[in-house]
């Protein structure tokens, strides 16, 4: 019994234990639960004061680069299948069915109201076929990706030249061609040293410039480093000049200037957020191409109203005197005569064309001292003349040097494109050396302006890139191909003083790359005088800037397009005037389309106007123009 009691204690005293511990680790664990609680809530208020920076300001380096790749691959899918044709001349025969390809959105803003930039999203643009009535052809193009080519990179120059030093060892080799072979090579690498030495002159001169461009997304303006009271905030990729440095609170910021729509304004940024290149922003891509300062020359006349006319439509003074009267009568004073067709033969005959494609010169309808004649006389009736000459879309200068054409690998075979013609090779440094002789002429009897148009590569389907030898030299990518060629004409055609200007579709104003073709917005502009998009309604696929059918809506379309233009060019140092190509035809092939009469030609220029760009061009491939009267 006694025995009993003593278990009984001993159980109750343990069972007591056992509860004091049981209430002990109840508030453990209660307290745990709070601790544990208060501190998911402070995890939580310090992620979203990261996320907050992050993605206000602290956005790095590496992210911007990731989620630019990221824009360019939807324009790289956007642009897989795309119809367009661009200013295609007389003599087109067939017409195709196109059908436009759908649209992808991106965030790049556009503008809308009042000539002024907008938070709205813009659409990266697909455009449908062109072109216009009845002799215009619609052929059905593809645009690839942001060259994105995978060829295999050709060796170095040394390699090069050692095995072409094999090959003569090894076969008989006719002198004649080796030296020719070898002025030629000599030629092209001379193209190069000057094209390096005038990025090597433009870094020396603006060196004491200290402009830079914005690297993160809504990057706060300040008005001092010391109240940090927010006045504005810049956009990603803002071109911005550096005026002054200083450290404030172990914060390196920096004091800068940029242009708006109301003017410059200045104030401070955090200095991590700048880059004194775009290459951070346009990626390993479009990492060697060149941002430095370029003079701009200025045109003889101011607002341009032109009309595009085809040799054959000034093939004699009689026709050249009725387009005269046609431009009095209706306030034109400006004419984009081709020069260089889209065949490559000459509006008169050349020294160049006989050097470097002599059958150029079999259709010229002058000779240089009858054109130049008629050139001052419609220079002295008040005319601006602007040479058109078609650079790389060139049948007669691809079928005389094949063996720098664009080929396919396995069989020789020259590539047609769309447009069922052989293509030149925008790589090829002798035809930037013809094109270069031709507008030097074109200068030489009188024209105001050259203005190149093609100056790009074939539309190519990103499968069918491998199978061409498209003459690349080295590791150049298309858009530094385009804007080498763009600064080695300017240097060339420097003496004459007279302005260069680039025709470029419509859609690179708005696409993040270079749409596959080589036509980077800020390479183009930041090299010629004047930057001509083709911002026709008809070549926007329905959907595009959010507009049912954009070729129904001349106004909004125009104003859309342009207003990234501007947008683009506030990116960089040197931007070129905006003078765009309008539509002057009717697509009938396009579902919804309307009849492009006077009252949407005005429209376009309205939309033009509205943004503070006076001055246009209008284009019908085969020069039907309205009889009206042109503001």
């Amino acid at each position: 019994m006694k025995q009993k009691k003593n278990d009984y204690k001993k159980v109750n005293k343990v069972y007591k234990l056992s509860q004091s511990g049981k209430l002990l680790i109840d508030r453990i664990r209660k307290t745990r639960l709070r601790v544990t609680i208060l501190a998911v809530i402070v995890f939580f208020i310090a992620l979203i004061g990261v996320f907050q920076l992050m993605f206000s300001e602290n956005w790095t380096l590496k992210n911007s680069n990731k989620l630019n790749s990221g824009m360019t691959s939807v324009v790289d899918e956007s642009t897989e299948t795309v119809s367009s044709t661009v200013h295609d001349t007389e003599n087109l025969e067939s017409e195709e069915t196109i059908e436009s390809s759908p649209t992808s959105n991106s965030a790049l803003e556009i503008g809308t109201k009042g000539g002024q930039l907008t938070n709205e999203e813009s659409t990266i643009l697909i455009p449908p076929s062109n072109n216009s009535e009845k002799t215009e052809r619609r052929d059905e193009v593809t645009v690839g990706d942001a060259a994105k080519d995978s060829e295999e990179d050709s060796k170095n120059d040394k390699t090069k030249e050692s095995i072409a030093e094999s090959n003569k060892q090894e076969t008989i080799a006719d002198p004649e061609l080796i030296k020719l072979e070898e002025n030629q090579k000599s030629e092209e690498h001379s193209i190069d040293q000057q094209i390096d030495r005038l990025n090597s002159i433009s870094n020396s001169k603006s060196s004491s410039q200290k402009y830079s461009f914005v690297v993160a997304f809504g990057v706060s303006v300040f008005d001092n480093p010391k109240s940090l009271n927010v006045i504005d905030q810049l956009r990603y990729a803002t071109y911005v000049t550096k005026i002054d440095e200083t450290v404030e609170n172990s914060v390196s910021y920096s004091k800068i200037s940029y242009k708006t729509g109301k003017g410059t304004v200045e104030g401070w940024v955090r200095s991590q957020f700048l880059s004194d290149s775009l290459k951070p922003i346009t990626g390993e891509e479009y990492k060697e191409l060149s941002f430095e300062p370029v003079k701009k020359i200025s045109g003889r006349i101011s607002n341009v109203r032109g009309i595009y006319l085809t040799r054959s439509s000034v093939s004699n003074r009689e026709k050249i005197a009725k387009w005269v009267s046609f431009a009095k009568s209706t306030n034109l004073n400006a004419f984009v005569i081709d020069v260089k067709d889209d065949e490559g033969f000459m509006l008169f005959k050349t020294n160049a064309a006989a050097k470097f494609v002599p059958s150029a010169n079999d259709k010229a309808y002058y000779t240089k001292d009858e054109f130049k004649a008629i050139a001052k006389e419609l220079k002295e009736k008040g005319f601006y003349l602007i040479a058109r000459i078609v650079c790389f879309k060139d049948p007669s200068y691809a079928r005389a040097h094949m063996d720098r054409a664009i080929v396919y690998k396995d069989t020789g075979a020259p590539y047609m494109g769309v447009y069922k013609v052989p293509w030149a090779s925008a790589y090829d440094r002798q035809l930037w050396e013809y094109n270069v002789e031709v507008a030097k002429e074109a200068a030489e009897v009188g024209f105001d302006e050259i203005q190149y148009d093609y100056v790009r590569f074939p539309e190519i389907r990103k499968e069918e890139r491998n199978k061409l030898d498209l003459r690349k030299p080295g590791n150049e990518t298309f858009a530094e191909a385009i804007q080498k060629f763009l600064i080695y004409s300017k240097k060339e055609l420097d003496e004459y003083n007279i302005p260069l200007a680039a025709d470029i579709f419509g859609l690179v104003s708005t696409a993040v790359d270079d749409v596959g073709i080589g036509q980077y917005w800020e390479a183009v502009t930041n090299v010629v005088d004047y930057v001509c998009p083709m911002v026709y309604p008809s070549h926007y696929a329905n959907g595009s800037f959010g507009l049912s059918v954009p070729d129904a809506y001349p106004y909004e379309t125009i104003y859309r397009a342009l207003s990234d233009g501007i947008r683009r060019n506030n990116h960089i140092p040197t931007p070129a005037r905006i003078r765009p190509w309008l539509q002057s035809f009717t697509a009938t092939w396009v579902r919804g389309h309307i009849v492009y009469d006077e009252n949407a030609i005005r429209k376009q220029i309205k939309a033009a106007k509205d943004l503070g760009i006076n001055e246009y061009m209008l284009w019908n491939a085969s020069n039907n123009y309205k009889n009206m009267w042109y503001e």
